[in-house]
């Protein structure tokens, strides 16, 4: 694959700041499926296998531009906490979102006796059995998403040089080698300068980074994800 098809991938599936998914098999009923997500890659997956059950999305700018998105109800803006309000009146049976990330928001909807589903998506590996789970829970059939995975496994590639991922600025932060982020720039063969620094955020396999590290270590490439409301002047 090329570098700029890494680049795709990262965000449609960046986790969101981004152990295992939790199985849905066998907790449901067969009563409407009505599914909120509040990360992005939730949001296409449940899109692909079912789009009339998807609900609620959040305000992602890759989810805006898709017109297939444009009748769903946005739960959340930027990096403000998704609207508990919202949510409850769209009457959920299935609410997804990311571990670490909203696990808040997820305790009280189980405190209110909301299903709820954490993803923890650090592989591709991973990323298969969300897929699987989420079209149990739908009653549909994976296999033409699994057609896409196929192409996210591993082909060797050329050493493509360094490389740094920037999912903040103020302050910054950078994927190591225990997130979807940084897994994904090994399959490119992709030296990620932050792989090796031990992660102290309360994001898992999210590290911070001073000015002067990516200065010293002089990456070929730097990678910005962009999320809503961030100020590009930055």
């Amino acid at each position: 694959m090329s570098f700029s098809k890494a680049i795709f991938l990262l965000l449609i599936f960046f986790s969101f700041f981004s152990s295992s998914n939790k199985s849905l098999a066998g907790e449901f009923n067969d009563n409407e499926k009505r599914v909120i997500s509040l990360n992005s890659l939730g949001a296409d997956i449940v899109s692909k296998l079912d789009i009339d059950s998807l609900v609620g999305i959040p305000g992602s700018s890759l989810l805006k531009k898709d017109d297939r998105f444009s009748n769903k109800t946005i739960v959340s803006e930027g990096r403000m906490p998704p609207s508990l309000e919202t949510i409850i009146k769209l009457k959920p049976s299935l609410v997804i979102g990311s571990e670490g990330f909203h696990d808040k928001i997820l305790d009280k909807l189980r405190d209110l006796n909301i299903e709820t589903y954490k993803t923890n998506t650090k592989s591709i590996n991973k990323l298969e059995i969300l897929i699987k789970d989420l079209a149990n829970y739908l009653n549909k059939n994976p296999s033409s998403l699994a057609k896409n995975i196929k192409s996210c496994y591993f082909e060797e590639a050329k050493y493509s040089g360094s490389a740094v991922i920037l999912a903040n600025l103020k302050p910054l932060l950078s994927p190591n080698s225990n997130s979807w982020a940084g897994n994904l720039l090994d399959r490119f063969n992709l030296d990620n300068i932050s792989k090796d620094l031990e992660s102290k955020t309360e994001f898992k396999g999210y590290v911070n980074l001073s000015p002067e590290i990516i200065l010293k270590k002089k990456p070929s490439k730097i990678i910005v994800i962009e999320f809503p409301g961030m100020n590009q002047n930055t």
